[in-house]
């Protein structure tokens, strides 16, 4: 689990890296009233975001067991 916590925080952060560069390039916030404009959202499906977020919890928590020594 050593190798594991960071090769999963990469593979996380470079997906997190990767949908923030398509909200940008599709508009990201162009301010105005809202600061959450819908046109912005839109392009990322929802089981991709959802996907995102588990993983990102599964790497804290490989990071939690590594950091307590229960990693192995």
């Amino acid at each position: 689990m050593d190798i594991a916590a960071p090769i999963t925080w990469v593979i996380i952060a470079l997906g997190g890296f990767s949908m923030l560069g398509i909200w940008i390039a599709r508009g990201g916030a162009r301010g105005g009233a809202s600061r959450l404009p819908v046109p912005a959202e839109r392009p990322f499906p929802v089981p991709v975001a959802a996907g995102h977020g588990l993983a990102a919890v599964g790497t804290v928590v490989l990071v939690l067991l590594t950091a307590l020594g229960l990693g192995g």
